[in-house]
């Protein structure tokens, strides 16, 4: 395996990304605070060894099928496709040959940083081979867009996100303290597993109430989930509400360091997880996630929005991060 590269893109301001050719990993996200001090807000590793040895995602590209596939197995065109088991018995994240482990070939072009990586037909038990490109671009407003373009000669089913952890004032070490927002009247129902039931349930009045800034760590006090503490929740995302030409899915802000975070994607929602699992170099609750992402386990769930790719059709999913001083 070749060596992983690191790359950065600044703005006129002097904040900027950096970003690892080695699963085409989001490192950094150096922006102000409401003083204009610049710190990086995503949970990130000293060095690409630790990346290569990463068991938690960190910022990572994740796919073929981001989250969970149950009992690593679903049906597509009368064919069932068997897939790695990585996590328990089901398929999580693409398996263990997944996008987030791959060495990605990358080139700077019109300001972007473009990496590119392929997946072979069966790998992983996903059908078709696939090419993956995968565009950062840093706007002069502090907006980091990622855009996903992904083809494949068979047809396949797909989910992509990024896993990036973000700590809006990386010295307190916890997320707790932060306010979150998402655009979102529903969520899954999830088992033990982290897996969906097909239920859809209502958050209002529930510990799955964002609807407004509220803050994480009480929030968590008024849920009751198995096997988790925070959460690994999926939001479905309101079709209303359209901002800065994609729609809006969530906000999280940080009173100490004036810091907000706003999350848009074309995905139709959003993965909250609060870094319960954390290990090694991070601790639980020093990160969370917001994965802009299609629904967990579509294909074994019919009335989940339709995450089938068809062969040599362009599939296209952009996610936008906004990084603004409150």
């Amino acid at each position: 395996m070749d060596s992983p590269v690191l790359l950065r893109l600044a703005n006129s301001s002097g904040a900027y990304i950096e970003a690892l050719s080695y699963g085409a990993t989001l490192v950094k996200a150096v922006v102000p605070d409401r003083h204009g001090r610049l710190e990086n807000v995503l949970l990130s590793y000293p060095d690409a060894q630790g990346y290569l040895a990463d068991e938690c995602y960190l910022g990572s590209t994740v796919g073929r099928f981001a989250n969970r596939i149950s009992g690593a197995k679903f049906t597509l065109n009368g064919q069932t496709c068997l897939l790695d088991k990585n996590d328990g018995e089901n398929c999580n994240h693409g398996g263990f040959a997944g996008f987030s482990k791959k060495m990605f070939r990358y080139r700077a072009d019109a300001g972007r940083l473009i990496f590119a990586a392929q997946s072979r037909d069966g790998e992983g038990g996903f059908p078709g081979n696939v090419n993956l490109e995968v565009a950062y671009s840093f706007s002069d407003d502090n907006e980091l867009l990622i855009a996903y373009t992904l083809t494949s000669d068979k047809t396949t089913v797909v989910n992509l996100t990024n896993h990036a952890y973000f700590n809006l004032c990386p010295r307190t070490r916890s997320i707790l303290s932060h306010e979150l927002a998402v655009n979102a009247d529903q969520r899954l129902e999830f088992d033990e597993h982290f897996l969906p039931t097909g239920k859809i349930l209502p958050v209002a009045n529930t510990g799955f109430d964002f609807s407004d800034f509220r803050s994480v760590g009480q929030m968590m006090l008024q849920k009751s989930e198995p096997g988790i503490k925070g959460y690994n929740a999926y939001f479905i995302g309101k079709s209303a509400g359209e901002k800065g030409g994609l729609p809006w899915l969530a906000s999280l802000r940080e009173s100490e360091s004036g810091r907000l975070l706003e999350v848009y994607s074309t995905t139709s929602g959003v993965q909250l997880y609060t870094g319960d699992f954390l290990s090694g170099a991070h601790l639980p609750f020093e990160g969370l996630c917001l994965e802009a992402q299609g629904y967990p386990d579509a294909p074994n769930h019919p009335h989940f929005p339709s995450c089938v790719v068809e062969a040599n059709q362009e599939y296209r999913q952009e996610i936008r991060y906004r990084f603004k001083v409150a």
